[in-house]
């Protein structure tokens, strides 16, 4: 970003300043926090140990497995947010496919999927929504609510 700064100064002869007054910095210091937490988070080991609980039951080739990994992506992307949910879990989705790894992009696509429409949910669920939120009510002064 700050090469494409320097690059638009020089091209367009504009000051930087300009652009960097226009940076929401609130914005990347609550991303910058959010992956500091999960990165915390994780070394609790606490997301292992759920998901090595869990694993037995969210067989993918199965579909009362596939519904509880749903279930389980639904619930968490509203409480961690999809995209933390998704950073914690991604390593380890081809471990869901029973004794042998999943085949082909399923498992990851139906993680993708699940976890994108559960964003859409609450208000937290996605990291998106708390952003056009916040726009909402700087710009238009509207206040969004929880649910």
């Amino acid at each position: 970003a700050i090469l494409t700064m320097l690059v638009d100064t020089i091209v367009n002869r504009k000051y930087a300043y300009d652009a960097i007054q226009k940076i929401d910095w609130t914005l990347i210091l609550m991303f910058m926090g959010l992956f500091v937490w999960l990165d915390g988070f994780q070394k609790t080991c606490f997301p292992e140990l759920l998901f090595n609980k869990l694993r037995p039951y969210m067989n993918l080739n199965k579909i009362g497995g596939v519904l509880l990994f749903a279930v389980f992506i639904i619930v968490g992307s509203n409480i961690f947010s999809n995209v933390p949910l998704v950073i914690l879990f991604v390593k380890r989705i081809n471990e869901l496919c029973g004794e042998e790894p999943c085949s082909g992009p399923l498992a990851g696509l139906l993680l993708a999927w699940v976890s994108t429409v559960a964003g859409n949910f609450t208000l937290i669920g996605s990291v998106a929504n708390l952003i056009v939120a916040e726009k909402a009510r700087q710009t238009a002064n509207y206040k969004l609510t929880f649910w």
